[in-house]
């Protein structure tokens, strides 16, 4: 039973129907996020010359992909957080950004 509830974000849905091979490999990565966000997760920061990344985390489905992810309980308190998807979103929401291969969910494509 999972303790959080997940928001799936448009970019993300498109790139789980573009990734069919990865698809049960996800969907279990997703699971155990769901359960405790916070194991087994990189949180994220502003990398120069990249696209700021504060307040979300990543996870590891393989060794190349990965699934990016805010937690609104964590980004709220988080100063410096472009991202707004948790203003109507309970506390214990995780919203899943995208996912793909590391350099394409890192763009955020």
């Amino acid at each position: 039973m999972s303790d959080y509830e997940a928001v799936y974000e448009e970019l993300f849905t498109r790139n789980l129907r573009r990734y069919l091979s990865m698809r049960k490999s996800i969907k279990r990565r997703i699971d155990r996020v769901l359960t405790d966000p916070y194991h087994n997760t990189e949180f994220l920061g502003d990398v120069s010359g990249k696209l700021n990344l504060i307040g979300c985390r990543s996870t590891r489905v393989d060794r190349n992909f990965r699934v990016i992810f805010v937690i609104c309980e964590e980004c709220r308190n988080i100063q410096g957080c472009e991202f707004c998807f948790c203003e109507n979103l309970p506390d214990k929401a995780v919203v899943f950004l995208t996912t793909g291969p590391h350099d394409k969910a890192y763009a955020m494509k």
